[in-house]
């Protein structure tokens, strides 16, 4: 089960927070939004954002509320957020999980997809597990995170309990938006992983 869920909130307000998701707007179809080095117009341009882009996610913003900060492969880049307008993606039953969420981690390195559809986990050296989800759980008190995802599989359980936070992978200068812990039984192994998740939409 999936929902469709708006945002509301300022975009300053995200600083410090789980992420946000945003479409482009108010760039002509003919051009692109630049993402730059630092929060300045002046700053070097190093990727760009096509007009129709959905569901950008957004980890922080600078001191001003006027730069969003954008991961974009190996490091963290900047978008004017007058162009940003809020846009969230499909999430895991009533958390604020998107639905399609991908976690990671390193030494061990190991990787975790949160989806509806079609959850998986993958370890170098064993066969990918297929997996289900069987429960979303938010923590007490809260709306939409941290939460808990319960996964079976056959021969297999999982735990991962998602968080907004900023996280770093050790290897690259680009951040995360959320934090992961999970826990993993398959046969009479069990492990306890830690990482960092992403949104990467089709």
């Amino acid at each position: 089960m999936i929902r469709a869920a708006c945002l509301f909130l300022a975009l300053p307000a995200l600083a410090g927070a789980e992420p946000g998701y945003f479409r482009v707007t108010g760039v002509a179809q003919d051009d692109v939004l630049n993402l730059r080095a630092a929060p300045s117009a002046q700053a070097e341009d190093l990727g760009d954002l096509d007009p129709d882009t959905r569901h950008v996610e957004v980890i922080g913003f600078d001191d001003s509320g006027d730069w969003a900060r954008i991961a974009r492969g190996e490091r963290d880049l900047w978008a004017a957020a007058r162009f940003l307008v809020p846009d969230q993606p499909d999430t895991l039953e009533t958390s604020s999980l998107p639905d399609g969420l991908s976690c990671s981690g390193t030494e061990p390195f190991w990787s975790l997809t949160l989806s509806s559809s079609a959850a998986r986990f993958d370890a170098p050296g064993s066969p990918p597990l297929a997996l289900d989800i069987s429960d979303v759980t938010i923590a007490e008190g809260r709306i939409g995170s941290p939460a808990r995802v319960t996964l079976t599989g056959t021969d297999a359980r999982a735990e991962a309990h998602v968080f907004g936070a900023l996280c770093s992978d050790g290897m690259s200068d680009r951040s995360y938006g959320w934090t992961a812990l999970v826990g993993l039984q398959h046969g009479a192994e069990r492990r306890l992983l830690s990482g960092c998740c992403t949104f990467l939409p089709d």
